[in-house]
């Protein structure tokens, strides 16, 4: 619950994830427009993606497959297509994995991961503390959290709004987690165009808040 929180300084509060892009372009401008935005992120992006890389990496370092979890890492980075939104990514896994190895001395880092994403850190360290289904609870309140926080930010939208949409959100959290409970490997990975052009057109912004 610790890493859930949103006062958790892992850098999620500089990404938009190219939330921003469409906040920008006026697709995005009040908590409806952002509702329905994260609930299909969520669905088709988020679920396939660094939801089931969390229960993928706890598996592996259940079993101390150190192997496997760097082939994960490696994996996950060539789904990320926009370039900062990988960036953003690896940055946020980073820092989660230096804060740990500060806070816990029974953390032995992930050092040999090749990219550190943020899914496979909190994956890899939560098989040490955390039963999967909790833990996985815990990696989606902190995504869906963060990502609206930045949404309030960007828009923006009152407080109350922004609980509101997480309230929505509610029941397609435990959809998500639900499915990446029972998902298999080879189901593993998906990409929604449009938010793969929202990510890569966020460099090119005019002026920006957010890093991705």
């Amino acid at each position: 619950m610790q890493l859930a929180d949103s006062a958790f300084p892992s850098g999620s509060f500089t990404q938009s994830f190219g939330l921003e892009t469409f906040i920008q372009r006026g697709d995005i401008n009040n908590s409806q427009h952002l509702t329905s935005y994260m609930a299909t992120y969520l669905y088709y992006t988020w679920r396939v993606t660094d939801l089931l890389a969390v229960r993928l990496a706890w598996q592996a370092a259940r079993t101390l497959n150190m192997n496997k979890l760097i082939v994960l890492d490696k994996r996950l980075h060539a789904m990320k297509l926009p370039y900062e939104s990988r960036e953003g990514s690896v940055k946020m896994g980073k820092r989660l994995r230096q804060i740990l190895g500060e806070i816990d001395q029974a953390y032995q880092p992930a050092g040999m991961l090749p990219c550190c994403h943020h899914a496979i850190v909190f994956g890899h360290y939560g098989s040490m503390a955390s039963e999967l289904e909790p833990l996985l609870a815990a990696y989606a309140h902190a995504a869906v959290v963060s990502l609206v926080a930045n949404g309030v930010r960007a828009i923006p939208l009152g407080q109350t709004g922004g609980q509101q949409v997480i309230a929505q959100l509610q029941p397609l959290v435990e959809v998500c987690i639900n499915w990446a409970l029972a998902a298999t490997e080879q189901e593993w990975g998906g990409s929604a165009p449009a938010f793969d052009w929202a990510g890569m057109a966020h460099e090119c912004l005019y002026s920006r808040i957010f890093m991705s």
